[in-house]
């Protein structure tokens, strides 16, 4: 009999965005549709944004807007955001309360780039600021898998270009096979 998983705690988000998202590898994304259906997908992919020094990062030097506030909140919120004029981004907030740092997931095992992600799950402005802790509309559960088990391979970031010497650090993680 397999064993449920549980879902995914403060305590996981609450460590910093390289950590977690090397640890987010393997781990199940859940969408919960209004029907009731659920979409899901193992996590792939994903990149580290590490706050107020990462010149990548929406937080960069401490900017606060209305688009990234979320990012200062609790550990585990949903940060998304609209790109290119017609894209939405998933990314979790991590670290502490005041310390905005993210990670954006780019990929599952059932589709892969961010966009094609948010499309297939429906995600919309409506999940900015969503709790994935007790959320009714999206959750990431373990699978079991750990990601010290796991082929990682780290990269750089893309579509980071400006972003000066944080252009070559390697905070985005990749997995396949599972």
């Amino acid at each position: 009999m397999k064993q449920k998983q549980k879902r995914l705690n403060r305590k996981f988000f609450s460590r910093n965005a390289k950590v977690v998202a090397k640890d987010l590898l393997g781990k199940k994304l859940i969408r919960i549709l209004p029907t009731g259906d659920q979409l899901s997908g193992i996590i792939t992919e994903t990149e580290a944004y590490l706050g107020v020094k990462d010149k990548a990062c929406h937080s960069f030097g401490g900017k606060k807007t209305k688009r990234n506030e979320v990012m200062y909140g609790e550990p585990g919120l949903v940060y998304v955001y609209f790109t290119y004029g017609m894209h939405w981004m998933l990314n979790i907030v991590t670290s502490k309360k005041g310390d905005p740092q993210a990670v954006l997931i780019r990929g599952l095992d059932t589709v892969t780039g961010p966009a094609r992600l948010t499309k297939y799950l429906q995600i919309d402005k409506s999940f900015y600021g969503e709790d994935l802790t007790e959320s009714k509309k999206i959750r990431i559960e373990g699978t079991g898998i750990k990601s010290k088990d796991l082929k990682i391979k780290k990269l750089p970031r893309v579509g980071i270009g400006y972003a000066e010497e944080w252009k070559s650090k390697k905070l985005r993680f990749l997995t396949r096979g599972l």
